[in-house]
């Protein structure tokens, strides 16, 4: 039964089509190798950006703490950056991975063995014909936080206490620690309270979501 289902398959496909499917898997491939590449370039510019404004900040004895904000919503326009890049990877990602797990998989082993309930054809014809990347952009920042900002962003948060308690004097009390943190009219609990929920929100929001989702398969 299993190698008649197989047959079957492969007589779907005209056999002038076998060289444009293994040239089509070639291009998606580079393609999808160079949006990987992408993804790497906008972490690196955050690891680089963040050495640079950390090590400005407690060398400079009259860097005020709000350098490192401006730090901490710089990575934050990176994250975003890498996440629409990311919804293009993940989909050319998730062309190949039809191909090699529907077509591949099957030719590999001589047999069919149905993975997912649509044939990799409709799955890459559907992803042609839909003028929408299915996975959503607060998915995607959800992914590149859990993979490369975890350790990034909360880091950048210590390190702005620890100038705050520094500057412009030390602190020895939380009234005296607010005072520090402070910003123009917005006041020192207010700024510590945003930082600190950012943080929470988006570590919830990493871990929950792609949990829940279907895309488990996306390293």
């Amino acid at each position: 039964m299993e190698k008649n289902n197989y047959i079957a398959e492969l007589e779907n496909i005209p056999e002038t089509y076998y060289g444009f499917i293994f040239h089509y898997y070639r291009a998606e491939v580079y393609r999808e190798t160079n949006w990987r590449n992408r993804l790497d370039t906008t972490t690196n510019w955050s690891i680089v950006v963040t050495g640079a404004i950390l090590t400005f900040a407690f060398t400079n004895e009259i860097t005020p703490p709000s350098i490192i904000l401006v730090n901490y919503f710089i990575v934050w326009f990176f994250l975003y950056i890498e996440s629409r890049r990311f919804r293009y990877y993940w989909l050319l990602r998730e062309r190949t991975r039809a191909i090699e797990k529907q077509l591949l998989t099957n030719i590999f082993l001589g047999k069919s063995k149905k993975i997912n309930k649509r044939t990799w054809k409709q799955i890459i014809a559907d992803s042609f014909r839909s003028q929408k990347v299915s996975m959503s952009k607060l998915e995607s920042i959800a992914w590149r936080f859990r993979r490369n900002y975890f350790f990034l962003l909360p880091l950048i948060f210590i390190s702005w206490i620890a100038r705050v308690s520094s500057f412009p004097y030390p602190v020895h009390t939380a009234w005296e620690f607010f005072e520090n943190a402070g910003i123009w009219f917005f006041p020192g609990l207010f700024v510590f309270t945003i930082l600190i929920m950012s943080i929470f929100i988006i570590g919830f929001i990493s871990f929950y979501i792609p949990g829940k989702r279907i895309h488990a398969d996306t390293p």
